[in-house]
């Protein structure tokens, strides 16, 4: 499912990035608090105990913690491990060498659509949000596109950071780490790195102290690898999957190459299962609109999905306190009307719901149209409408029909 998080976690990251060559300290990540006493003992007698979720603001939110012995390590472990950063609960710690860092600078590497080419941004103020440099001090905050078929050169990036009012071996090495940066960017298709801060340590050294890689999902097939470590930990990118986002997981596992399922869950009570890229965005705005709160998104992509759709439609309609499913699509062109309509049909059929009740509202149009009709026919009560009626008219009905109202 695209739903999937494709930012990897700070360990997958940093060690990403090590490998890219850009020195990283030492790490290791633990489950339990006894283990991140030992691992304390093996980082020199100072460490930081940070929770491992895939989120930042982990600071503010007291999951990351120094320790100066191995009780303290222990302890540190012991409070972090269980909390709830920002939705997601502790069930990993990373255990990382503490460092004295002299100064923090912030990295960032994203494609830029518009100008269809890389983007470094970068700044020699590091350890805060990128959001407040950009609105505290706009102009220490540095802009590079990286023409694409040239790549970054080392010129360029000691011109960066030169700008930047870095000089000296200092500059050499932060721009040697800039070019690190965009070698794993482009070797493992990324969609955005983000190192904050790359640290000047008291040594002089430079080193990532903290990095964020995130994954272009649509180049997932060249990095099976990579893959592999984007568990389901990861969730949506703002809370971790609920149990039936995990359901519809494995659902669209039946068949992951053929009508890959987008799919969330919501608070509301109409089940929204409409497809289509921009017709399905009208049609939840629609709904809104209309009054009616949505318990779902759901998109699939053309295919010979007929199971795949009757799962999904069951999984649906087992959420508690679901009052109405309306399912929709623009006109299609790629996947027969009836070969959706039989998968939603033998859903209908086996969830035995009375369907004067429980409103179902379904408006397919396309090929295969004509046997659809006689197969929704055979699920009586069932609201059945074609390419005449709008999604406005579709988001009133559902809602009138929901939520009792009498409008015909």
């Amino acid at each position: 499912m695209e739903t999937l998080l494709s930012r990897l976690l700070e360990n997958d990251s940093l060690a990403l990035l090590g490998e890219g060559g850009l020195p990283v300290p030492s790490f290791e990540v633990c489950t339990e608090a006894e283990e991140a006493a030992r691992a304390f003992e093996r980082m020199g007698g100072r460490a930081v105990i940070k929770a491992l979720v895939p989120v930042g603001k982990r600071g503010k939110a007291g999951a990351v913690k120094f320790a100066g012995s191995a009780d303290e390590a222990r302890a540190h472990a012991s409070a972090i491990l269980g909390m709830e950063v920002r939705r997601f609960p502790v069930n990993k710690l990373i255990v990382m060498e503490a460092l004295d860092i002299a100064r923090e600078i912030f990295c960032s590497i994203s494609f830029d659509a518009p100008g269809k080419c890389p983007l470094i941004l970068f700044s020699a103020e590091g350890g805060v949000d990128v959001e407040e440099l950009a609105e505290h001090h706009p102009d220490k905050l540095l802009e590079w596109s990286v023409n694409i078929l040239e790549g970054l050169k080392g010129e360029d990036a000691l011109e960066l950071v030169a700008r930047a009012g870095l000089s000296g071996e200092l500059a050499g090495q932060v721009a040697s780490a800039v070019c690190a940066m965009y070698g794993v960017f482009c070797a493992h298709d990324c969609e955005m790195i983000e190192v904050n801060p790359l640290a000047e340590l008291a040594d002089g050294r430079v080193l990532a102290a903290a990095g964020v890689v995130q994954l272009d999902a649509q180049a997932l097939f060249r990095h099976p690898e990579l893959e592999a470590k984007l568990g389901v930990e990861g969730g949506n990118g703002w809370r971790p999957f609920t149990e039936l986002e995990m359901r519809m997981r494995d659902i669209d596992a039946i068949d992951p190459h053929v009508g890959a399922i987008r799919f969330s869950e919501m608070d509301g009570d109409i089940g929204f299962m409409v497809t289509g890229g921009g017709y399905g965005l009208s049609s939840l705005e629609a709904l809104l609109d209309s009054g009616g709160k949505p318990a779902t998104t759901f998109d699939i992509t053309p295919g010979r999905y007929e199971e795949k759709m009757r799962q999904a439609v069951k999984a649906v309609l087992s959420k508690p306190g679901i009052k109405g499913l309306l399912l929709a699509g623009n006109v299609s062109n790629f996947t027969r009307v009836d070969i959706k309509v039989a998968g939603v049909v033998r859903a209908l059929k086996e969830a035995k719901l009375d369907f004067e009740k429980f409103p179902v509202i379904i408006r397919y149009a396309g090929p295969g149209v004509e046997e659809a009709r006689k197969l929704i026919a055979e699920v009586p009560g069932v609201e059945w409408h074609e390419d005449e009626a709008s999604i406005e008219d579709l988001a009133r009905r559902i809602v009138a029909r929901s939520y009792g109202s009498n409008e015909s």
